[in-house]
Order: C-alpha cells, then structure tokens, then sequence
C-alpha cells in the first residue's frame, strides 16, 4: 500500500486496474475495484493496514470497465459498502447493458487473449446504490470532495477532486503507463474526442496530485505537467 497523502494510499499488487482507498472516521472508501477476483488481493493489501473488507463503507466508481468494476460485486457483498456510480454507468454495473467502446472496437481472438494476459475476466452483475452526476459533494468521503463528470473513455465516467488537498482521481480521463500522461487507450474509448475536451476540463483544476486508473500516480508538479499536456490535444 503507498501512500499518497494523509489519509489517501493506492493499493499495490494489483496487475490490472488502481484501486485508492480513503480512510474516514466512520471506515474506508475505496475508488474503484480492479478485476474478478481481484477481492483477495484487495483484503490482503487493507490486512496490511488491520483492516477487514468489513471497514469498507463506500465504492466509488469512475466508469463501468471490467477492469474497474470486475471485484465490485464480490467486494460489496462481502462489506455491505454503499456503491456510487453515475446514472450512465449503473445500467453496465447492474449487468443491464454491456460496456461501450470504440465504434471499430472487435470482439476478437487477439483482444480476448490479451485480456486474458491482463487479468481482465467479466463483471457480475453488482447493485448501484447511490447515483452521481457533476457538482455532487461527497462529504462522507472528504469534507470538500466533489464529483466531475469526464467522458469520453466511457459517457458517465467521473473523476472524484478535493480542492482543498488539490487532489484528483481521474479514471481513465487520461494515463500514466510510460511515465507520461497520455489519452485513453482508442480502443476502449468511445468519443476520443470528447476524451480530450475532458482532459482540458480536469486540466483548469488545481492539482498537486493526479490519481490515474492506469499508472503510478503523480505527486509533484501535476499541474504544470497536466495543463503542458492538454494544450497540446
């Protein structure tokens, strides 16, 4: 477990999909789920801290991938934890819809494979207790944490940012897997374009640390190095 800043860790030893955990007064909020079976992992990283999948009062969900949704259904049954979701994204959670990706997305031999290489299994179905949309405040979770709503890699992903920390969680808003920010990857995102007016949305905010679905979080000089990237897009 790493931690981020007071109060804030990102679970490690997870091979796909960052799962970030809140400590709270009343338990923990986790942000996001990683993968099927992705639940024992998630217990033995909270164990670390002599925490139970028991203390996990919230699940805070960016978007509706198997990659972040994958444990949900295990993990909330096993705490009872509330489930947050946007009104775009719970249809998916619930098992109602499948997922949407890019227009030439297939369905192929190569992605399943690759998918399999990953971790990435499927997404039993989990309820969706708490829906959100952009301006919603989470105080539960942080007295000042605000929902933003930035599509593109899904239509109801949401990032999570406290201004007060200048702390974001971003989803796959944007990535982090060579070092670098970079746009989300084209196959699992449905409106590229609507992916970089997200990021120039995100990059108006003041922030310190940058939390990412995929890749090591950024804890210095994010702002200069979130807004350099959006003005290229």
């Amino acid at each position: 477990m790493y931690k981020i800043s007071e109060g804030v860790y990102t679970l490690q030893g997870l091979r796909v999909g960052r799962v970030y955990l809140i400590e709270g007064a009343d338990g923990l909020t986790l942000i996001d789920a990683s993968v099927e079976g992705a639940e024992g992992a998630i217990e033995r990283e909270l164990a670390q801290r002599s925490y139970t999948l028991k203390a996990i009062r919230r699940i805070l969900i960016t978007h509706a991938h198997p990659d972040h949704i994958g444990a949900l259904a295990a993990l909330a049954q096993a705490s009872g934890a509330t489930v947050y979701a946007h009104a775009l994204e719970a249809p998916i959670i619930r098992g109602e819809q499948p997922p949407k990706y890019a227009p030439d997305y297939k369905d192929s031999p190569l992605n399943r494979r690759f998918s399999a290489w990953l971790g990435i299994r499927g997404m039993p179905p989990s309820r969706v207790d708490r829906l959100i949309a952009e301006g919603d405040l989470l105080p539960e979770v942080l007295p000042d944490l605000q929902v933003i709503e930035a599509p593109g890699h899904a239509y109801g992903q949401v990032a999570f940012y406290s201004p007060e920390r200048k702390l974001l969680f971003c989803g796959d808003a944007m990535v982090r897997l060579t070092g670098r920010l970079g746009l989300p990857l084209a196959p699992f995102t449905p409106d590229m374009a609507e992916a970089k007016r997200s990021i120039k949305k995100l990059a108006q905010l003041d922030v310190e640390r940058l939390c990412f679905g995929h890749g090591v979080p950024m804890t210095r000089n994010a702002n200069a190095r979130l807004r350099a990237f959006a003005a290229k897009l």
